[in-house]
């Protein structure tokens, strides 16, 4: 389309706005509203957006499409607090407005034909590398650190969206725009820090596994272990807090199966005779990666418990009931974890039929001085009896009197500190498949 042509088209188009607007205006401030100028101003607001549609079918042309763009940004830069700019697909600017000057210290001019990626901080160019080849097809907004021409590192909350050609499916490059973020506490810095932390654990597999022994409390025998995640980047963190902050920043289900596989892999060092515990949240459960990841192990599927956290909750139960009935098909348990912390795992026990339940140290702690819990844990060890559960343990036992009590109730096993510490130690792992530790006389 000529540009004689292109600005005949948009001078029709604003004169039909015009007309709109009038007609529209005079329909409703008409006492009574006048039927016939709605009518009108309805048909002319009809033909405006087909004149509109058909304008942009025939101005939007590979040749020209950054081109046009360019003017679009020009008239957002003129109302717009931010940065605006316009990058092609070889990730070189190709419009920048004046706020440029501002937030990074350089003139427009000067960005246009140099790689986007030379604004960011170093360490922060692959984690951008990564996201926009990840961009939907739609606006997307991530939080980058960019670098001022004097050095200083500033955080920018990016709106970035693609620009297709006539297929709708190449991408001709990216326009959006950009404000500073001053503030180092705000939500969306706090969030890309989170997800850049869990990244890098992922990149580095900065995870080892710590495994707790568990003992039969009849006889003190060590029957099986759980796993337990560890990160040395983050010692003051609970791994609990790692993978919540993991799961926020949509990158759970790689941590936890990670973690599955870590666990699957140390496993190798137990004794044959001891079960292995692992922790995985109802999501990871349901997705077929992690079925995927036990037949890879080469373990013997037997000996693997697989234990749904308490802390994530399920809309829906009946899709779980494949992932479930799998898991059994490769001959592992599963257990519901924390039982008595919450609703959640009350509702995972009746839903889910498990092998194996797990006491919560809320319901353990003082059970035997407690009334109130003494009624609570012997009712957990008579609905396993009644649905068939196959193992009730109590978790976080530190107290002799609290396994007596224990046992006294019918519960078949025991971890805490009391049985045993978890321990990244090789050596302890190697003594547990004939150690018997202290148990309830």
């Amino acid at each position: 389309m000529s540009a004689r042509a292109g600005r005949g088209s948009a001078w029709a188009v604003g004169v039909s706005s015009l007309v709109c607007i009038v007609l529209f205006s005079l329909a409703v401030t008409h006492s009574p509203p006048e039927p016939g100028l709605v009518v009108a101003s309805m048909v002319v607001f009809t033909l405006l957006v087909t004149g509109i549609a058909a304008f942009a079918q025939q101005g939007i042309r590979e040749a020209g499409a950054v081109r046009r763009l360019e003017r679009q940004f020009v008239a957002t830069a003129a109302t717009s607090g931010g940065w605006v700019y316009v990058i092609n697909p070889d990730g070189r600017f190709v419009y920048s407005s004046d706020a440029s000057r501002e937030f990074l210290g350089y003139e427009p001019a000067e960005l246009v034909g140099r790689e986007a990626r030379s604004l960011l901080s170093p360490t922060d160019a692959p984690h951008l590398d990564a996201r926009v080849s990840r961009t939907p097809q739609h606006v997307n907004v991530i939080v980058v650190r960019g670098r001022h021409r004097d050095g200083r590192d500033l955080w920018f909350e990016v709106t970035i969206a693609p620009v297709f050609g006539d297929d709708c499916r190449d991408i001709l490059g990216f326009g959006g725009t950009a404000r500073l973020v001053t503030d180092g506490r705000h939500p969306a810095i706090l969030r890309e820090i989170r997800r850049r932390e869990a990244a890098e654990l992922l990149r580095t597999e900065d995870l080892t596994i710590a495994f707790q022994p568990i003992i039969e409390v009849e006889t003190g025998r060590i029957v099986g272990v759980e796993a337990l995640s560890r990160f040395s980047s983050r010692p003051k963190d609970t791994p609990d807090v790692v993978f919540a902050e993991a799961s926020d920043a949509g990158l759970g289900l790689e941590l936890e199966l990670l973690a599955v596989r870590r666990a699957l892999l140390e496993s190798r060092l137990l004794d044959a005779s001891l079960y292995v515990a692992m922790n995985v949240s109802p999501a990871v459960l349901a997705n077929p990666a992690f079925t995927d990841a036990l037949q890879a192990s080469g373990v013997d599927l037997t000996r693997v418990v697989v234990e749904v956290t308490e802390h994530a909750s399920v809309t829906d139960y009946s899709l779980l009931e494949r992932p479930r009935q799998r898991l059994r098909d490769l001959g592992a348990r599963l257990a519901i974890d924390d039982a008595g912390a919450g609703y959640s795992s009350l509702r995972h026990i009746v839903s889910l039929s498990p092998d194996i339940i797990k006491i919560d140290r809320a319901l353990v702690a003082d059970v035997d001085t407690d009334r109130a819990r003494r009624a609570l844990v012997m009712a957990v060890v008579v609905y396993a009896l009644e649905i068939g559960t196959t193992m009730v343990v109590a978790e976080g036992v530190e107290t002799a009197e609290e396994l007596d009590t224990l046992k006294s109730l019918g519960v078949d096993a025991a971890q805490g500190y009391l049985t045993g510490r978890p321990t990244t130690s090789h050596e302890e792992w190697f003594r547990w498949g004939t150690e018997v530790r202290p148990a309830s006389p």
